[in-house]
């Protein structure tokens, strides 16, 4: 199993807590699921126009960038 696989395996339970921690706090259930799926819906829309594993490289203005070793 790759390392994405099991990284994705924590989500199912982290929602579960989440639900019930809410729940806990006086929430409904059912409105908790609404806004999980309302907010990942709004989310994967957002994340669609971010190509994957978009990283900003580091400047090289930084004092010592310039100078050879």
């Amino acid at each position: 199993m790759s390392d994405n696989q099991n990284i994705l395996k924590e989500v199912k339970p982290r929602l579960h807590a989440l639900i019930d921690e809410l729940v806990a706090k006086g929430a409904e259930r059912s409105a908790v699921i609404y806004m999980i799926e309302k907010e990942s819906a709004q989310l994967r829309d957002r994340m669609d126009e971010i190509p994957d594993h978009q990283i900003d490289e580091p400047s090289n203005d930084w004092p010592s960038a310039s100078k050879a070793q």
